[in-house]
């Protein structure tokens, strides 16, 4: 479920980014794009097996299974999705860096 989140929110930021770039040319673009979809790939794996890992961490400390399942669910599709901001601004700048020096 962390994982579909992340997708998810990791699509519909990138398309806000594809506005944003609106006015970059393709070549210089497609640097930003590469760079967040690493980055946006590598966080939704991230994300995921963090929240399958502290689902088990709380069923050791004996939390009820639904609640420790909303709690990881919840803390980690959060984080993902502030990564996944942060990523594109990183996206942004590298195709600003491209285009300022190549």
């Amino acid at each position: 479920m962390t994982f579909v989140i992340n997708i998810a929110a990791g699509i519909v930021i990138l398309f806000t980014m594809l506005v944003a770039m609106n006015g970059y040319s393709g070549s210089d673009a497609e640097w930003g794009l590469g760079a967040y979809i690493i980055l946006a790939l590598i966080i939704s794996l991230s994300m995921s097996l963090g929240a399958f890992l502290l689902t088990g961490r709380l069923l050791k400390k004996q939390f009820p299974s639904v609640a420790s399942v909303l709690i990881a669910i919840a803390v980690f599709a959060i984080a993902g999705v502030v990564l996944k901001i942060v990523s594109s601004l990183i996206g942004i700048g590298v195709a600003e860096f491209v285009r300022v020096n190549y």
